[in-house]
């Protein structure tokens, strides 16, 4: 028996009995810092991970981009450790680095030797609180992420095109900025801005500690209170999400750029995370894990029900599949996305995907999909925990988001008890058209067919 397959035989066997939780033990510092740490012995490594309770969300119009600019200002040095220092230190100790910032945070990551998690926690908490930052350091760097967004968004058609269809989407929730910032927002940044977005979210009341690897929590704890337990906390703002009104109709952004070589159809459904529900209403228990699984029964892989119809059977799209992200601090979107295939028109594509997801809202899911989906999840998930950053990862989207570890892994559970009933309620209660935004990109006007370009305002 292959991998894969013993793989699938351990989900379904997890599927019949309690699951199989991950271990994972927590503490608390005097001064707010949360500690996480999952024990995985099976290599002399560990991967230190600081993430920060803000995000691209927490940014006011004016403003956006300031998260992503402080995470690249980060690596600009303290008094003890100037400029550049790290990164060498990090190399030196066989360990690699870096950084990311997304709407619900914004994190930093070593992956080390386990013998060298001391130097990494001296670093990383140094730097927590004493980074330095002057005007000659800041406008480099300012010019670094103007250029950045130039070269990643400002000349890529499909992201320019997202910029606008998120913003419609969201417009009223912060989930509407790009994280990289509006150019003429990173336009105007000054010193000033960082550092008061720096003192005001950067403290060990606001921040989690993430270490997963060949270490206990137990051998963590004098370490974590030696390296991190002076750290003072600050006075953090309270975190608000945005509320994003109930809409009464269908929105959509339709456009045409001649620099765009594969068409893209896509259409996002307002949808609950497992924290926030739609238009700040409360999340139901379970619907977050019934979308997933709608999702994977959907659009999961090419023997879902959206490819198989347009690629295999009617043999409109080079592909298609759904997508659901169920862990965010504010509401979400369930995704439906088309590629054309070359030759289709863009009108072609909506009434068919419309057809599938119609006949799941009318008619359900069966109990062989459902299954099979529950099967592939656990899989993933079993796959998951060989990758210590993946594992890392994981925890960390969860805590941000306002998850408490002791319940990330209920989803096992729920999934276990899913039905098909459960899966066709949120899909008719979710995979409606009033709450949906089509977006549609194409690189010349035939390739629309009857749709009509967006008009901008």
């Amino acid at each position: 028996m292959g991998r894969l397959g013993a793989v699938a035989v351990l989900a379904a066997m997890l599927m019949m009995n309690e699951g199989q939780a991950m271990e994972i033990q927590q503490f608390k510092l005097d001064n707010g810092l949360n500690v996480v740490v999952v024990p995985d012995h099976r290599v002399p490594v560990v991967t230190h991970s600081v993430w920060y309770n803000v995000g691209a969300m927490d940014e006011v119009p004016g403003k956006t981009g300031l998260a992503h600019m402080t995470e690249h200002l980060m690596f600009k040095g303290t008094p003890r450790h100037p400029a550049g220092e790290m990164d060498k230190i990090v190399q030196r100790k066989g360990g690699v680095q870096n950084a990311f910032t997304s709407y619900d945070f914004t994190a930093y990551f070593q992956k080390v030797p386990v013998q060298e998690l001391p130097v990494m926690m001296d670093l990383e908490s140094d730097r927590m609180a004493h980074l330095t930052l002057t005007d000659p350091v800041f406008q480099p760097e300012r010019k670094v992420v103007a250029e950045e967004r130039k070269l990643t968004t400002d000349s890529n058609p499909a992201d320019r095109f997202m910029e606008q269809v998120m913003r419609r989407h969201y417009a009223h929730h912060t989930y509407g900025h790009p994280i990289i910032g509006w150019r003429q927002d990173i336009a105007g940044y000054t010193v000033n801005d960082a550092l008061d977005w720096y003192h005001h979210h950067y403290a060990p009341n606001n921040a989690t500690l993430i270490m997963v690897g060949d270490i206990t929590a137990d051998q963590a704890r004098p370490l974590a209170e030696k390296y991190y337990g002076a750290v003072k906390p600050a006075d953090v703002p309270a975190r608000k999400s945005p509320v994003e009104p109930v809409r009464k109709e269908a929105l959509s952004y339709i456009a045409v750029d001649a620099q765009v070589k594969v068409p893209l159809w896509e259409v996002l459904f307002r949808a609950p995370s497992r924290f926030h529900g739609v238009a700040d209403a409360k999340p139901a228990k379970g619907e977050a894990t019934a979308l997933w699984a709608l999702a994977e029964i959907v659009g999961g892989s090419d023997s879902a029900r959206l490819y198989q119809r347009l690629v295999v059977k009617d043999g409109l799209a080079d592909d298609a599949s759904a997508g659901y992200d169920a862990i965010r601090v504010g509401e979400t979107t369930w995704d439906v996305s088309v590629q054309p295939k070359d030759g289709v028109t863009a009108d072609k594509i909506g009434p068919v995907v419309w057809q599938v997801l119609q006949d799941v809202v009318d008619h359900g899911v069966t109990q062989a999909e459902l299954d099979k989906a529950k099967t592939t999840l656990l899989a993933d998930e079993i796959y998951g925990r060989d990758d210590v950053f993946n594992t890392m990862y994981r925890l960390g989207v969860w805590v941000t988001a306002g998850g408490d570890v002791k319940h990330f892994d209920d989803w096992q559970g729920e999934l276990r008890t899913l039905t098909t009933a459960d899966v066709q309620a949120v899909a008719k209660k979710y995979l409606k058209s009033e709450a949906s935004t089509l977006a549609v990109l194409v690189g010349k006007p035939a390739q629309l067919g009857t749709l009509q370009p967006t008009k901008d305002n």
